[in-house]
């Protein structure tokens, strides 16, 4: 079964949202220019991305903003910028886009932390990857954006169907489904960065929260009329 968001509804940002293209090609152009130095041989990608992950132990700074924007494997920065291009556009087009690239960074950095606060603590293993900022954004959709609607791509056998259904009630599930449980079933030994997922989210939802008064909600436009739908099967006659 195979069952991904593809896209969302109303997707009417009044901003070109360049950051979030220009982030999106950051991080593939990244990807494959580390994959291109390990001679195609992902075994090496480790070695390459120790001095750009994040180490607690190793007091380099830098590394708090450069661990964002490097992945682990090809399906890791495709489903990172997958959830980045749905939901970052939107908020681009309500932040603004500098406001959108500070909201980035100050998520991911927030991530970071919760990370290390609250479930990684010191580690010899670097941590990588942009999902600690994209969760920030998903938390930024979340409050902006209340009555947007997510499509859905669902495979089975033979069976395909697009689903529309609410923005919250997905993230909502993804985030009980990919880290809660996961954090109570599994514990500490669990290699992903569970609490990095869920800082971003809880940042990007109390920053939105304050920034709303000033940049207001994304409301769904409302559904058009069955006149509007079906423009003739409604025609009246001129006498």
């Amino acid at each position: 079964m195979l069952l991904i968001p593809i896209g969302d509804e109303p997707n009417d940002h009044v901003r070109r949202p360049i950051v979030t293209y220009l982030l999106i090609g950051a991080n593939l152009a990244i990807y494959a220019w580390l994959f291109w130095r390990s001679g195609g041989d992902a075994s090496r990608l480790p070695e390459l991305l120790r001095p750009l992950g994040y180490i607690e132990d190793q007091g380099r700074p830098e590394t708090i903003l450069t661990h964002m924007f490097v992945h682990a494997g090809w399906m890791h920065v495709l489903g990172n910028m997958l959830f980045l291009w749905i939901f970052g556009d939107n908020v681009e087009s309500r932040l603004g886009h500098v406001g959108f690239l500070a909201a980035y960074l100050a998520t991911g950095v927030a991530a970071l932390f919760a990370h290390v606060l609250l479930g990684g603590g010191p580690t010899n293993e670097p941590l990588v990857g942009a999902s600690g900022a994209v969760s920030g954004v998903q938390g930024l959709y979340f409050v902006a954006c209340p009555g947007a609607r997510v499509r859905l791509f669902f495979w089975l056998l033979y069976v395909v169907r697009v689903f529309l259904v609410p923005a919250r009630g997905v993230m909502i599930a993804w985030f009980v489904l990919n880290d809660i449980l996961p954090v109570l079933l599994r514990g500490p030994e669990d290699r992903v960065a569970h609490w990095a997922h869920l800082g971003g989210f809880g940042v990007g939802l109390l920053l939105m929260a304050v920034l709303v008064p000033w940049f207001g909600r994304n409301e769904p436009p409302p559904r058009p009329s069955l006149r509007e739908r079906y423009p003739t099967r409604h025609r009246t006659r001129d006498w």
